[in-house]
């Protein structure tokens, strides 16, 4: 394990303590706090523990709200609340209860009955709705309630679902790697380059993702540091990251 690293124990230690707050919050209000809410307050209690959520290069204006999905996971498969609050389930995260509805159709029906299923669920997607899909999956995945099996089976799925959408979801799928990658490398797994671009390339083949949409260690890199909280010093044994990258991070922690 990568010292002062952020591990999944830790995620949903900090995860359990913003749904204290939120059950809190539902039961003194009487139901009566609507997702925003708790978006503040997931914001807070990561901002408190210098927790980032999943994200990769960017750092989109919805992110938190985006992050819901691990609320939702850990919520549902980790605490076993969905019994307990259905109504909050389904004032809060009614967007959640969807996209997994979607996945299990998508992982289930033929691409030309999916399409109609996934429809009627959820009208006609776009982009970012297709990203917060797999972003749920990808949860799941790293909270250890799904396997990498079935986060490859879904991105195969929705290419045949949706062969328009190829570039949001190849996309993501290289986001993913990158995300995979950064993981390995903060849990001591990975601890040299040749076992780095094993990986890649193993989950790249697993995926069906071309080799050129491989991402690149700059963006491997920025996940291991912001999300995984991983040590320059451990990267620079296992990421081929120009001098003058780590200069621009190392400035951009002291600004």
């Amino acid at each position: 394990m990568v010292k002062g690293r952020v591990d999944v124990k830790r995620r949903l230690n900090v995860l359990m303590d913003a749904w204290n707050k939120v059950i809190e919050a539902w039961e003194e209000s009487g139901g009566n706090i609507i997702r925003g809410d708790v978006v503040k307050i997931l914001e807070s209690v990561y901002t408190r523990e210098s927790i980032i959520p999943i994200k990769g290069a960017s750092d989109p204006a919805d992110l938190y709200d985006k992050e819901l999905a691990s609320l939702y996971v850990v919520g549902k498969h980790g605490m076993g609340l969905e019994d307990q609050f259905p109504e909050l389930f389904d004032t809060i995260f009614n967007d959640e209860v969807k996209y997994e509805s979607v996945i299990n159709v998508a992982l289930s029906e033929l691409p030309e009955r999916a399409r109609e299923k996934v429809k009627a669920i959820i009208g006609n997607i776009d982009d970012n709705t297709l990203a917060r899909i797999l972003r749920l999956k990808l949860t799941e995945v790293f909270f250890g309630f799904s396997s990498s099996e079935d986060m490859a089976k879904l991105l195969k799925a929705m290419l045949n679902i949706y062969p328009n959408k190829a570039r949001t979801i190849k996309s993501y799928a290289k986001f993913y790697i990158a995300f995979k990658v950064a993981e390995s490398i903060s849990k001591g797994e990975i601890r040299d380059r040749i076992s780095k671009e094993a990986l890649k390339h193993a989950l790249a083949l697993e995926i069906g993702l071309d080799k050129k949409r491989l991402p690149d260690d700059s963006y491997i890199r920025k996940i291991a540091m912001e999300v995984f909280n991983v040590p320059d010093k451990v990267l620079t044994n296992i990421l081929s990251v120009t001098g003058k990258e780590r200069r621009h991070e190392k400035e951009k922690k002291r600004s």
